[in-house]
């Protein structure tokens, strides 16, 4: 009797240790925007040659997550908004999601923007969501005729509620 309970136990642990090793292996692999095995080589290198220094670059890269997001973001946004690329890589560096500032910054500056502006940029790397902030941003000024320094204002605030035009009671 004790035999079949030390095989039954030996069973369950198999049974159990089979899927844990194979979940352990499928999480274990390289995940898409991870860094790679040049990643860290690509972003000092991008950076460099966008300009930004040798000290930057390398403590930019070196304590980044996703360093190819990173240096993607700040010479995207160099490139199309045509910000400084050490002030696009200032705000990217800082943000979670520095793929969506990119994308938020660039949204902005392609449907409102003439001219480089530091603060569009500077907002996208504040929200928590770039993205959903960008559509908001381009969202108000077309709909409401806002300026779009007042909707960069509005929509960073979360908790803004514009109380002369809600109802009186």
């Amino acid at each position: 009797m004790a035999s079949s309970i030390q095989r039954l136990w030996r069973y369950s642990r198999l049974c159990f240790a089979v899927p844990f090793s194979a979940l352990t292996l499928a999480t274990t692999a390289t995940r898409p925007g991870e860094a790679a095995d040049d990643a860290f080589f690509a972003c000092t290198r991008s950076l460099l040659d966008a300009g930004i220094g040798q000290a930057e670059s390398t403590a930019a890269c070196a304590s980044s997550r996703y360093p190819s997001d990173l240096s993607n973001c700040a010479v995207d946004v160099a490139d199309v908004t045509g910000i400084a690329a050490a002030d696009a890589l200032n705000v990217c560096e800082r943000s979670r999601r520095p793929d969506e500032v990119a994308n938020c910054t660039i949204n902005i500056h392609s449907s409102l923007l003439d001219s480089p502006s530091l603060s569009a940029h500077t907002f996208c790397g504040r929200s928590l969501l770039p993205e959903r902030y960008g559509v908001c941003v381009v969202d108000l000024v077309g709909a409401a005729d806002l300026s779009v320094d007042d909707s960069l204002t509005r929509c960073i605030r979360a908790g803004y509620r514009p109380w002369e035009i809600g109802p009186r009671l």
